[in-house]
């Protein structure tokens, strides 16, 4: 092929390259072989060298290496383009690369490292799947992740700007609260009627003075813990209630990291806006400047059953059929990148209904999730938490859910076995990915405004995105991270 058919351009070369090299080559053993190859490791560092120094690699240099070695050879160059891209990763653990100063403005304005003349997006990797390593696949060899066009038409994807960023240290673990706000139905406002021949319910808070202290009380206990991240439940939200959460976290604020280190804030969800129906929708603070810097609709309505609503003592529900979430559906994935990692956010029944994002979140390396959900208690090995394993395993994600009391104050201690909680933090336990092994930590809060904490008294704690040296033999620098 023509040296003018390669780009020059690093991560647009990464692109052109991945795109077109085989798949055949890691469906087998084939790319696992030239991955331990010394001759083609040594070329790779070449490469890389030679793009850190001049920021592109000459086409007629890529045209001779392929005429040469054909897919060897691209694969060899891609091993080389993924060294020299770490240097331009916010994430990575390397500095000073000048000449690809540009790579990294491409992804901290656009959103992604490939510039224009290409589709999808190359992004930075944040998470490695949370199983044991072995024959990786094509993505899995790489410190980028490739996006293709088909699912980054589904995302809406953004980078946090520095200013909202709170600057999280990658070895170090991140503290997360979470208050269950809402303690029994009267905290709750919830509507059965018909619509369309189909009986439908809603569900939204109280706009209560009890809920609005409450509010206040969450926001003082979560500085006092010293949480880092708080999550929130579904159906704790609405438009009044967002005014209040945010005037009462941005007065509180305090510019002293040690003292009140609370920046993100995830406020739970609920019917937000005024279409018919409402999004039940999920709202991510930056509790310093008070800006909303990710919000997500729920993109799954539930259906309650009439054994559900039996179970759950629902005020008002009917005796027989089902209820359906009366709610329009989101279609969109948003998600955003900053020192935690890639996080996004799932509403309750998306958490176990990954049709409609679970190959988007996979194709970008989502490496945090957060789940408001309003459901029975959070029990061991029930959905919530073999939903958030599945995403361990998958994506190598930190998963955090978060319950409110109501619906677990209503059934009564013999209709639902074992232990109770009202949060959930799962995530890899081992960053050598050498065995099956999820983390899973359990909270329990007793009142709306307490969070849940672990049988130690501990908050829940997870990590931000996680030790590349530790994924990608072929980059130089660092020693493996090891972590508590």
């Amino acid at each position: 092929m023509a040296a003018a058919a390669y780009p020059a351009e690093p991560a647009d070369l990464f692109v052109h390259l991945y795109d077109s090299l085989a798949d055949d080559v890691f469906q087998g053993w084939t790319a696992t072989r030239w991955y331990g190859e010394e001759e083609v490791r040594r070329a790779a560092d070449g490469i890389a060298e030679t793009v850190l120094e001049h920021g592109v690699l000459d086409p007629t240099e890529t045209a001779r290496v392929i005429a040469a070695r054909g897919d060897l050879g691209a694969f060899t160059i891609l091993l080389g383009l993924d060294i020299a891209l770490a240097h331009a990763s916010p994430y990575a653990p390397y500095h000073d690369a000048p000449a690809l100063a540009g790579v990294l403005v491409n992804y901290l304005t656009d959103g992604r490292m490939n510039g224009p003349g290409t589709t999808g997006a190359l992004l930075p990797r944040c998470a490695f799947p949370g199983r044991p390593r072995g024959a990786r696949a094509k993505s899995e060899f790489f410190g980028v992740h490739r996006v293709p066009q088909e699912q980054w038409e589904r995302i809406d994807h953004a980078v946090l700007p520095a200013v909202n960023d709170p600057h999280f240290s990658r070895d170090a673990p991140v503290t997360v609260g979470c208050a269950p706000v809402l303690e029994t139905f009267d905290d709750v406002d919830i509507r059965f009627e018909e619509r369309d021949g189909e009986t439908v319910y809603r569900l939204s808070p109280m706009d209560s003075s009890g809920i609005r202290d409450r509010v206040k009380a969450i926001v003082r206990r979560l500085d006092e813990s010293g949480a880092q991240l708080a999550v929130m439940p579904e159906a704790s939200l609405s438009d009044a209630l967002l005014e209040h959460w945010k005037e009462v976290a941005f007065d509180t604020a305090g510019r002293d990291r040690d003292r009140r280190p609370l920046r993100f804030l995830l406020l739970g969800s609920g019917p937000l806006g005024h279409d018919d129906p409402p999004p039940n929708r999920a709202v991510l603070l930056d509790r310093w400047t008070g800006q909303e810097i990710l919000v997500q609709d729920k993109l799954s309505g539930f259906t309650l059953t009439a054994g559900q609503m039996k179970l759950w003592r629902l005020p008002d529900a009917p005796a027989t059929g089902t209820a359906v979430e009366y709610v329009r559906r989101g279609s969109r994935v948003r998600v955003l990148d900053s020192s935690l990692g890639r996080l996004a956010v799932l509403i309750c029944e998306d958490l176990g209904r990954s049709t409609g994002w679970e190959r988007e979140l996979e194709a970008c390396g989502v490496s945090h999730l957060l789940v408001p959900i309003f459901s029975k208690p959070i029990l061991e090995h029930r959905w919530e938490d073999q939903g958030a394993e599945r995403q361990v395993t998958t994506l190598g994600s930190w998963v955090t859910v978060s319950n409110s009391l109501a619906v677990s104050a209503a059934i009564p201690d013999d209709e639902a076995l074992g232990p109770r909680y009202t949060c959930l933090v799962s995530g890899p336990q081992r960053l050598d990915r050498d065995a099956y092994v999820t983390e899973r930590q359990f909270g329990v809060a007793r009142t709306g405004g307490e969070l849940g904490r672990l049988p130690t008294s501990e908050l829940p704690r997870m990590y931000p995105g996680a030790a590349y040296d530790v994924w990608h033999p072929h980059w130089p620098g660092p020693g493996p991270v090891t972590r508590p």
